[in-house]
């Protein structure tokens, strides 16, 4: 961590995540510098980007993170996601896929938040074109025509920084966001996903399972020494009452909504709740001002998007900024270039994952059945599994040579 900010940077970044701590990396790689300020320290309990929640990373967000030098790290750390399992319960219809009907390793990894944030700092530290600062809040942001003036609040007392570009990575709540007059739509499901950790009597072998149950989906995720990571769909109220449920009565509940496919759950870990919102951004810059990650829409975890199209941002971005010949990372041309190739990518993932969220939740029994079918066929049908394979890995819309398919 450098001791005392530049007074001025090419790129600034605010917001030190997962999507920031990854931007970084991937603009380091193009040789341009630039300035992380983050509110966390790293090592704090308090990083919200680092906790004990876990990520689904894509087939296409391994190829970025690849392509940052984090390969053999990811590797010791990330569990492949071999096979992806779909059912809906009290229906008999489902739908697999296998990596090696597509000819690939893995459809994609899961890996614990905060084995991540370690991987990621490790590579950061390790570069002398990021200068990194935690804990810090940027206090005011001022832009001009030329730059952005951004103030600092550290340890030390307040300082001016200027820069050519600010990207925005700090959250679904980006305070920044608000401050530039960015509105965002919004749509609260009226639902919370509880995550854990769980065993299971029998070995997971790779295996993910989405479950969609008269109440919202539950994902079983599979992680390291035979590990799985839940994430549990329910209305806000039915959340209190299974966070206070024993951790045997809590494993009955699971299992008969999961079903006896890995036999019964034999241990479950400290139960968490976070209230599931979608929420998309009218812009993506303004100004000299760019957003990334959450802070630029943030998706409900059904198809385990969210991150994922966020790796996708900074692949794009980081792009877009290496083809600037004159370090005006800023200009209204750069950033309308980024605007315009997100669009139909970030367009298609909103729609996708409020469409699952809304339509696995409607009990309507027609509808349900229609579900069933649809499951069922896209199990049968080669061409539509592999559209939906590709739409899983990351594949579709995708052109970024960070992102790309390396088949």
């Amino acid at each position: 961590m450098t001791a005392k900010p530049k007074e001025k940077y090419p790129v600034v970044i605010v917001g030190g995540g997962m999507a920031g701590a990854s931007l970084a990396l991937a603009l380091a790689r193009q040789g341009i510098a630039c300035a992380v300020f983050e509110a966390f320290a790293a090592d704090t309990p308090s990083q919200p980007s680092f906790d004990d929640r876990t990520v689904a990373l894509s087939a296409a967000s391994l190829n970025i993170l690849r392509h940052l030098g984090l390969n053999d790290n990811l590797l010791r750390a990330a569990e492949p996601i071999e096979q992806i399992h779909v059912s809906e319960q009290g229906h008999i219809g489902f739908s697999r896929l296998n990596a090696a009907d597509f000819k690939v390793e893995q459809l994609g990894a899961v890996i614990e938040n905060w084995q991540l944030g370690k991987i990621l700092h490790q590579a950061i530290d390790q570069q002398e074109l990021i200068d990194w600062f935690a804990p810090t809040k940027v206090v005011d942001l001022e832009q001009s025509s030329e730059q952005a003036e951004l103030r600092i609040e550290t340890a030390d007392g307040d300082v001016g920084v200027k820069a050519s570009l600010v990207i925005l990575a700090d959250g679904a709540r980006s305070p920044l966001r608000e401050s530039l007059h960015i509105d965002c739509e919004q749509r609260d499901f009226g639902t919370s996903a509880i995550v854990c950790n769980v065993a299971t009597q029998q070995p997971h072998q790779g295996c993910a399972f989405e479950r969609f149950t008269q109440h919202g989906p539950l994902a079983l995720l599979p992680l390291t020494q035979n590990r799985m990571a839940l994430v549990w769909s329910k209305p806000n109220e039915q959340i209190e009452p299974y966070l206070s449920l024993s951790e045997s009565d809590f494993a009955k509940a699971l299992e008969s909504e999961l079903g006896a496919r890995l036999g019964s759950i034999t241990k479950v870990g400290k139960c968490s709740a976070f209230p599931l919102v979608q929420l998309k951004a009218e812009t993506l810059f303004r100004g000299r001002c760019v957003l990334i990650g959450n802070a630029a829409q943030s998706l409900h975890p059904i198809a385990g998007q969210g991150f994922n199209l966020g790796l996708r941002d900074v692949a794009y971005l980081s792009q877009c900024l290496g083809q600037v010949d004159d370090e005006d990372y800023g200009s209204y041309s750069t950033l309308r270039q980024y605007a315009e190739q997100r669009q139909t990518d970030r367009e298609q993932a909103l729609w996708v994952t409020e469409s699952l969220a809304r339509l696995f939740s409607n009990p309507w029994a027609p509808l349900a059945l229609s579900r069933n079918v649809l499951l069922k066929g896209l199990d049968l049908a080669p061409f539509a599994k592999g559209v939906f394979a590709q739409q899983a890995m990351g594949f579709n819309f995708n052109n970024s040579e960070l992102a790309a398919n390396d088949e």
